[in-house]
């Protein structure tokens, strides 16, 4: 009895089958997928111990604005300030004066104890004309 006679007059019906080469190509492109999938979760995870301080300016950075505006030499003045959970991590000021050392000196000396950080932490730049 052959197998057209077994399936009643019928044509044989075609199994799928997956030879080696398709099973290693989806083998293969599962294990990609599983391999980006860990390397985004472990690279693209914010940093949890840096928290930037997403308003446009804290009353801290304004009270200090306005401190820093008071020392002579110092103009308009800008802060930044960059915080983590364990307290402040460090600060930037944007100021007219920035150009003159003593004036530097002064700035990262009142922005580190107003804020009880060190004064390396605080970085200083001079704003645009």
């Amino acid at each position: 009895m052959n197998s057209r006679e077994r399936n009643g007059g019928q044509k044989p019906t075609k199994r799928l089958r997956l030879d080696g080469r398709i099973k290693d190509v989806l083998l293969l492109a599962v294990l990609a997928l599983v391999l980006v999938f860990a390397a985004w979760k472990i690279f693209a995870q914010e940093d949890s111990e840096t928290v930037a301080t997403a308003t446009p300016l804290s009353e801290t950075e304004e009270k200090i604005s306005r401190l820093l505006e008071e020392i002579d030499g110092v103009g308009e003045a800008s802060v930044m300030i960059n915080e983590t959970e364990d307290g402040v991590k460090s600060a930037v000021v944007v100021c007219e004066g920035a150009n003159n050392l003593q004036v530097m000196m002064d700035i990262r000396e009142a922005v580190a104890a107003a804020l009880g950080t060190e004064e390396k932490s605080v970085k200083i730049y001079l704003k645009k004309e």
